[in-house]
C-alpha cells in the first residue's frame, strides 16, 4: 500500500482536526490494537513484507538515522475480513540483537500481543499524522518505542476514509 503524508508527524491530535469518532477512538487508542479488534470481531493479520530494508528518514522515521541496518515489517489487520489497519513497523538490528531478539522472529504473529505484554519494551511517545491514497483522506499515528534502550517504531494507518 502506498500513503503520502499530507501532515508533519505532530504530537497533539488536535491539530489534524479530525471529526470522525470512530477515527479518534483508534488514534487515542491506549492499549492493544490488536487486542480491540479481538474483542468485537475476527482478528486476521497479512504480512506483506519482514526482512532488511532502506529507510527513508523524512518519511519513515525518526528515530533511527543513526542505525545502517533496520529490518522494516508491513502487515494489513483485519476485522471480519475487511482491512482495518495498515502497520509499518521499523527495527534497527541492533534492537533485535541486543534489546528483544523476538523482534526479528514474528511471522504472522501481531507486534501488538508483545508490545503490551513485555514489561521491557517502554512507549516514549506516540505522533500523528494525515495521510491520502487513491484520493482518499485516512489518519494514523506513530509509537516510538525502546527495549533494554534500543529503539524502535511502530506506525498504524486506519483504513477508515475521512473524505
Amino acid at each position: 500500500m502506498k500513503f503520502n503524508k499530507l501532515s508533519s508527524w505532530i504530537s497533539e491530535i488536535e491539530s489534524l482536526e479530525v471529526r470522525n469518532k470512530e477515527i479518534l477512538s483508534w488514534l487515542n487508542e491506549p492499549g492493544s490494537i490488536t487486542s480491540r479488534i479481538k474483542s468485537f470481531s475476527n482478528f486476521r493479520l497479512m504480512l506483506l513484507r519482514d526482512g532488511p530494508g532502506e529507510v527513508d528518514i523524512i518519511e519513515d522515521d525518526l528515530i533511527v538515522e543513526n542505525y545502517e541496518e533496520n529490518n522494516t515489517r508491513e502487515v494489513i489487520l483485519y476485522s471480519d475480513e475487511k482491512p482495518l489497519i495498515y502497520a509499518k513497523s521499523i527495527i534497527p538490528l541492533a534492537t533485535i540483537r541486543l534489546g528483544l531478539g523476538v523482534l526479528g522472529n514474528l511471522k504472522e504473529n501481531p507486534l501488538g500481543d508483545i508490545l503490551f505484554s513485555n514489561p521491557e519494551i517502554k512507549k516514549k511517545y506516540m505522533l500523528f499524522a494525515k495521510f491520502q491514497s487513491n484520493e482518499k483522506i485516512f489518519y494514523g499515528r506513530k509509537g516510538i518505542y525502546t527495549v533494554k534502550g534500543y529503539p524502535f517504531s511502530v506506525c498504524e494507518i486506519f483504513l477508515i476514509n475521512d473524505s
